[in-house]
């Protein structure tokens, strides 16, 4: 009889272990994106985006942090543009976010596609992005036309983002390392993100200016533990 309690007693404990998900409640990561502007101009031009990211995991699916943003972004065309306008800005961006991944929301155990994708999310944010025109044309040259605009600003912008984790467990069974893939758009607010702002009806943009950043980076987690 002892045997067969001893035993009863072992799969309860190996059923409660399993259900249980180890994590650390900080992680940091770096990550390199390839980013496009859509702004004013009509051609569109892809350049790199360096990213750092810290994060607080409220669960091992749910997390609020901060991101910072480093890159160029550029458009247009001072020969072929319509209006023979281009630009370059060096910016960089600073975001708060948070982010709810799938696995928060399913039971991921119950199936292996679940498992497998547990680590989809979206999420969104706020912050601020600072411009700086280091390439602008100012003036047209057929014309001598003065576009009007600012050559440094700031903005604020709104991220969405989109992407998926993967978990790398430690010998614990703590997640220690995630890689990720991101798509992440910025819409900004304002009309400093290629530097023009002129008040002709031609060149009134009706629309708000924003970039996207497909990346991919590594997070390592550390810090207080958290059982869920």
């Amino acid at each position: 009889m002892r045997k067969y309690l001893l035993i009863i007693i072992g799969c309860l404990f190996v059923l409660n272990v399993s259900g249980q998900y180890n994590y650390y409640r900080l992680s940091a990561g770096v990550g390199l994106g390839i980013n496009t502007a859509f702004a004013d101009l009509e051609k569109t031009r892809s350049n790199q985006t360096i990213i750092g990211n810290l994060d607080y995991h409220l669960t091992p699916f749910t997390s609020i942090g901060f991101e910072l943003q480093k890159g160029t972004l550029s458009g247009g065309d001072s020969i072929n543009d319509p209006h023979l306008r281009f630009f370059k800005n060096s910016y960089m961006a600073f975001t708060v976010n948070g982010k709810a991944q799938l696995g928060q929301f399913v039971d991921f155990e119950s199936s292996n596609l679940l498992y497998a994708i547990r680590g989809l999310y979206v999420g969104t944010g706020v912050g601020i992005i600072k411009n700086k025109m280091t390439e602008n044309v100012r003036i047209r040259s057929t014309d001598n036309h003065v576009f009007a605009g600012d050559d440094v600003s700031s903005n604020i912008v709104v991220p969405i983002n989109t992407g998926i984790n993967f978990n790398i467990l430690d010998r614990w069974g703590y997640t220690r390392y995630i890689l990720n893939l991101n798509y992440q758009m910025n819409v900004t607010m304002g009309e400093g993100l290629d530097g023009y702002n002129d008040s002709a009806a031609k060149f009134k943009n009706q629309y708000p200016d924003f970039y996207s950043v497909f990346s991919a980076g590594i997070k390592i987690c550390f810090g207080p533990e958290g059982l869920y």
